[in-house]
């Protein structure tokens, strides 16, 4: 897998100020009308070209043959959206007040419909906002794990789940779907008697072509133990619990082997994610590191061998 990134997420783009007064005579007699158009052309020029390279939420359906992933960033969350030619997966959906944020981001991708939606576990950074994308949009099927929650939240999402007379499915370890040539497996949880809600996080590993991704929503060292079991390699980590040290042991991450990792996260979060022992890791291991917080959304787009990377914002 060769891996494009279109902006060097650690050296954004500055041009260097010049010193001194730099006003030219021109500048300060004022602008001539068709000066002052070709300058108002022009921005308009560099703002379409911005727009193509830092808003991938405003890109069309990918083409056949290709499948792209959205990083979703719903701040303090989790949101993913596998989006193909013919059909498309969201897993989790961010927390109750990014709802209409993840609908509005569907839309603008084009999309009009899920063939499934995976509710990883039923913390409210994860379902919350999966009650808008519940009741906007048609969902062919939700998979989620056999285990409740006492929230508030959580009863508003069964209730919607109920309204809009979604079907449900629950997760098997070693089953597999596929949607437009992606072939979705999953990995976790591999238990029914784990004493951490996060544990139960429904996990996959997502394989197009040669290319292949891993979402393991918040599970922690415990499952990820038990999906060692399982074939994990992957060119792309979704890493767990936003980057809490009480995820991606150093024996997960040797079997996933990922070359590029992900963490979504709030800025200036509560929590101190990502945490510094999990972001060493990743650097001694020379894996690229994409961030929510930093990034923005971020896109990647595969196909099937190679995997080019996009994302919202430079810092």
């Amino acid at each position: 897998m060769r891996l494009h990134d279109f902006v060097n997420p650690k050296k954004p783009n500055r041009s260097p100020r010049r010193k001194g007064n730099t006003q030219s005579r021109s500048a300060r007699r004022g602008l001539t009308p068709v000066a002052l158009l070709l300058v108002v052309v022009f921005a308009a020029a560099l703002y379409l070209a911005y727009i193509r390279i830092i808003a991938p939420m405003r890109n069309p359906a990918p083409g056949d043959g290709e499948v792209a992933v959205h990083f979703i960033d719903v701040g303090q969350g989790d949101s993913v959206l596998i989006h193909t030619s013919q059909g498309s997966v969201l897993i989790d959906g961010g927390d109750i007040a990014m709802g209409n944020r993840v609908v509005e981001y569907l839309r603008n991708a084009g999309v009009k419909e899920l063939a499934y939606v995976i509710a990883t576990h039923p913390h409210s950074d994860h379902i919350g906002g999966l009650i808008t994308v519940l009741d906007e949009l048609p969902v062919g099927t939700l998979i989620m794990p056999n285990v409740v929650h006492t929230t508030r939240t959580f009863e508003r999402f069964l209730d919607a789940i109920e309204d809009n007379d979604v079907p449900l499915m629950e997760p098997v370890v070693g089953e597999s779907f596929t949607v437009g040539g992606a072939v979705f497996t999953i990995i976790s949880p591999n238990s029914d008697r784990y004493r951490e809600l996060n544990n139960y996080s429904v996990s996959l590993r997502m394989v197009f072509g040669s290319t292949a991704f891993v979402f393991t929503g918040d599970a922690e060292a415990l499952p990820e133990s038990e999906m060692l079991r399982h074939s994990l390699s992957a060119d792309v980590l979704y890493v767990g619990h936003h980057g809490s040290s009480t995820s991606t042991s150093r024996e997960f991450l040797d079997s996933v082997a990922p070359s590029v990792a992900v963490i979504s996260l709030g800025r200036g979060n509560t929590y101190g994610h990502p945490h510094d022992e999990v972001l060493d890791m990743l650097d001694e291991a020379g894996i690229a590191i994409y961030r929510t917080d930093l990034h923005g959304h971020i896109v990647m787009v595969t196909d099937g061998s190679e995997i080019s990377v996009k994302y919202e914002r430079s810092y």
